[in-house]
């Protein structure tokens, strides 16, 4: 191998390795500096349930713009996934496959979050059905429940199997070398390793989720890396035998997160996911607390079904999901030609990977192909207004997040509630008080609507008393 590559590629999750794949496939040599084995703590690929959500994570508040980018992407994405496992089996890798077939059901009062969902689904040509929840099979729903979507063609993945594939494909091919180590810093055309190695290429691309910025000088600035967020999910692995459920069955978005789930798995265990609570320290290492299991459990008896609360645990793990301000993903080159990014994919990083190999595959082989595209890097990416991220939906989800597992406030307090928290946070936010300054630095460190628990909970934790959310 010569010492210098086409390209190094920096990370180990799934649109790492991608990207690693789809340039192999296109003739160039490809360093990978990342951990091939270990428990990857942390790492958003193998904490996903891996549901390939091309319409089941609109939620009634997305503008319409971000609605059209972003079902477009995904839908690129699925139309790339049949081609993109064949060519994996063709290597002579165990068949990796996708099972179709995804339900939405609708809690009690929330039967018209199914609407977009359904709209943007029936837009694009794809089935969407309405049922009864009690329709779904091998689930108890409870008696209140709003209702329920099938999707037919939205499908889920084994990402464990997945990553084996890949990480095989690539371990064993001719062009490329796979650094089992850390990256420790990025400059033009170096990565620096942990174990002192020096990786020479003639371009890098930066996939290394929530740490990258700790890779970059001054966080990336001087490139142009706009800040990375990241999302810290809990998930849980269940033996429960007596809820056996086909297909993956999920609420949706609510809370700040990504609905309840279940996913099954071919060992016969079913994924339960998950929470996203935004943090602003990144600890790879911190595992899940009692009270994000709590959060879980407490969703999937009363939201999904009651029997799950007699499910025995077989593991957990943490993710951090990276993201954007605008919650779009960050792709192509920054002000450095020689730097790329591939991140920020936020609970879309397994639907999206075959779609993100080839666009930056595209960039690297013919130069500008991702200039015009909306998830380029350079995009602009003004700090939204609290007025403009705290709309009409954030107070409703604030309560949501407070109450947990499906239990509601009377109708006339949740609306007095949610109108007083709306006005209140974005006067806080204002304010040149102790407790609003404190706020608005938290606000600054993180312009998004997943850090509205936070806020609500900072007054408390300045007077020194512990919070439970």
């Amino acid at each position: 191998m010569p010492e210098t590559y086409d390209v190094a590629v920096v990370g180990a999750g799934v649109v790492a390795l991608a990207v690693a794949e789809e340039l192999l496939a296109r003739g160039l040599t490809v360093a990978v500096i990342g951990p091939y084995g270990g428990d990857h703590a942390g790492q958003a690929t193998r904490a996903a349930g891996a549901m390939l959500s091309m319409f089941s994570e609109i939620e009634p508040g997305h503008p319409g713009d971000r609605v059209s980018v972003e079902t477009g992407e995904r839908l690129a994405a699925h139309r790339a996934y049949p081609a993109w496992l064949s060519r994996l089996a063709a290597t002579g890798e165990r068949v990796v496959s996708t099972v179709a077939g995804t339900w939405v059901l609708a809690p009690a009062g929330r039967l018209a979050q199914l609407a977009p969902i359904t709209a943007a689904a029936r837009a694009a040509g794809h089935p969407a059905e309405e049922h009864d929840a009690g329709q779904i099979p091998g689930l108890h729903t409870p008696v209140d429940t709003a209702g329920a979507l099938w999707l037919p063609t939205e499908a889920r993945i084994d990402s464990g199997l997945l990553m084996e594939a890949l990480s095989r494909v690539i371990r064993r091919h001719p062009r490329a070398v796979w650094h089992d180590t850390t990256a420790t810093g990025v400059a033009t055309g170096v990565v620096r390793c942990a174990d002192g190695a020096r990786v020479e290429a003639g371009d890098v691309v930066l996939a290394a989720g929530v740490a990258t910025a700790s890779l970059l000088d001054e966080a990336g600035r001087p490139v142009g890396v706009p800040p990375i967020l990241a999302g810290r999910g809990a998930s849980v692995l269940l033996h429960a035998p007596a809820v056996s459920v086909p297909h993956v069955v999920r609420t949706p978005n609510a809370a700040f997160a990504c609905g309840a789930h279940l996913v099954p798995r071919a060992d016969g265990t079913v994924y339960l996911g998950a929470t996203n609570r935004l943090t602003t320290s990144v600890d790879l290492t911190h595992p899940a607390t009692l009270d994000e299991l709590a959060v879980l459990a407490a969703d999937a008896s009363t939201l999904l079904d009651h029997r799950l609360a007699g499910a025995q645990v077989r593991g957990h793990r943490v993710g951090l999901r990276p993201y954007t301000v605008d919650h779009l993903p960050l792709l192509g080159r920054t002000r450095d030609p020689r730097l790329l990014l591939a991140t920020a994919t936020y609970r879309c990083g397994v639907l999206l990977a075959p779609r993100i190999a080839a666009l930056i595959a595209d960039e690297i082989t013919a130069p500008g192909t991702l200039d015009d595209h909306p998830y380029r890097v350079l995009r602009p990416m003004p700090t939204p207004a609290a007025s403009a991220a705290l709309d009409n939906d954030a107070a409703q989800a604030l309560i949501e997040h407070l109450v947990q597992g499906g239990a509601n406030l009377p109708t006339a307090a949740a609306e007095q509630f949610s109108e007083f928290v709306e006005l209140a946070l974005q006067v806080l936010l204002d304010d040149a008080c102790e407790q609003g300054a404190a706020l608005r630095r938290l606000w600054r460190s993180a312009p998004v609507v997943e850090v509205v628990p936070a806020l609500f909970a900072l007054p408390r934790r300045m007077k020194g008393t512990p919070d439970v959310r």
